[in-house]
């Protein structure tokens, strides 16, 4: 898989090295775009000598877009400025006012936005503006496609956007700016392809290539495992990861080991052998204790959770729910630790303990509210009306109803039971 990011950035990086055209278009999508934005930020990070500004609001219309755009400038723009103006340079604290009226044309306020970023650059022969437009979601492709090459088009031979290049995502299955591709003059065009079909043969490549380091060698290995496990292939699945497993137990690193010894666990509990499933977690508890992974003890300790709480072993699924959510709470992850309050409340009901039922869904309305996650507090208000519900308190019941409809009724979903 190495390879094919490196393909990316090579052909990303041969973009940026040439000086005549002035956009590359590329057809990505979802296996494509995450991998698209890291090349990008990797490029950048990688002591490029180009400014980079990247936008990955998502599209809808473009009004909507050309709004986000000026807003996510602005944000990094406020505090890049009291830097600049620390170093003496004379650059306003905030965007000028033309730039935030809404009421303007959106292909002006961005040209004029990008004007403004490049005018930010001290020497233009040594450094280019490269915009990426990186939406994550593209509502209306049309739209999108009228409005990047509005953007791009340009008179020469002095053009608007001179030591500019702009990077510009299109949905794979509605490329209409590559369809138009004969309309774009100084346009190039990339389609990356990062499908399940293109992954595999890459990693099944460099798992087999004896000329790649051993540790390269099995990291791919893990991969391909992970990826048999996602599509059911079980018996090729459980040799790869036993592989793993013997190798990592030798020569190391213990979070490794342990993870391999989880994925046989993952193994045997999608076979339905419950007990060696079990057995194959606890395995792996051993090392992923031993190196203090908390990666590693999330996904086993959270994987013993599941697997208790699906044969109703109640008091051991809420141990290992409230050990997962020690784990999230020390690594500041509030979406993790909301889903296992709402679990650890599930399983004080099984227990017949509405009390504590109550406190640790009671817990997560409040963390809930603290971290703005709609679905979380809808899920456990539910939990909690439905409780009062069952128990026959009316008053307490009707306390909270008007708090679930209204979240109800502004298209917030809770989660499935």
């Amino acid at each position: 898989m190495r390879k094919l990011f490196e393909q990316m950035r090579t052909r990303l990086e041969s973009f940026l090295g040439q000086r005549r055209n002035l956009l590359l278009v590329v057809s990505a999508g979802p296996a494509e775009y995450l991998p698209l934005v890291s090349t990008i930020d990797g490029i950048e990070q990688g002591g490029s000598a180009d400014a980079f500004w990247l936008f990955l609001d998502p599209f809808d219309n473009p009004p909507q877009y050309a709004k986000a755009v000026v807003a996510s400038f602005r944000t990094r723009y406020t505090v890049l400025a009291v830097e600049l103006q620390k170093a003496g340079l004379s650059v306003p604290s905030d965007l000028p006012a033309t730039l935030l009226d809404e009421r303007r044309p959106p292909v002006d306020r961005l040209r004029e936005l990008f004007l403004f970023a490049r005018d930010l650059i001290d020497d233009l022969e040594a450094t280019r503006l490269v915009v990426g437009l990186l939406p994550s979601k593209i509502a209306a492709p049309l739209p999108y496609a009228q409005l990047i090459m509005a953007l791009a088009t340009h008179e020469t031979p002095v053009p608007w956007c001179h030591h500019m290049r702009f990077i510009a995502r299109e949905e794979a299955q509605q490329a209409l700016l590559t369809e138009h591709a004969r309309a774009m003059v100084r346009t190039e065009f990339y389609a990356p392809n990062l499908g399940q079909d293109a992954v595999q043969a890459s990693l099944e490549d460099e798992a087999n290539d004896a000329s790649l380091p051993l540790p390269q060698r099995m990291q791919s290995l893990l991969l391909l495992a992970g990826m048999d496990l996602a599509y059911q292939r079980l018996p090729a699945a459980m040799e790869k990861y036993k592989l793993l497993a013997d190798y990592h137990q030798v020569i190391g690193p213990p979070p490794l080991h342990a993870l391999a010894l989880n994925g046989m666990g993952e193994v045997w509990d999608r076979a339905g052998n419950e007990k060696e499933a079990q057995r194959h977690f606890e395995m792996a508890l051993v090392p992923a204790l031993t190196s203090k992974n908390p990666p590693a003890l999330i996904n086993i300790t959270l994987n013993l959770a599941n697997l208790h709480r699906t044969h109703e072993r109640w008091q051991m699924a809420f141990d290992h729910y409230n050990a997962v959510s020690a784990l999230a709470k020390a690594t500041c992850s509030a979406m993790l630790q909301l889903r296992c309050l709402e679990q650890m409340g599930f399983c004080r009901y099984k227990l017949g303990d509405h009390t504590g039922a109550w406190a640790q869904w009671n817990a997560g309305v409040v963390l809930a509210r603290g971290v703005e996650s709609r679905e979380d507090l809808l899920d456990c208000l539910e939990r909690i009306r439905n409780l009062f519900k069952e128990l026959g308190m009316t008053d307490r019941r009707k306390q909270v109803e008007p708090e679930v409809e209204a979240l109800k009724r502004q298209g917030v979903r809770s989660y499935p039971a």
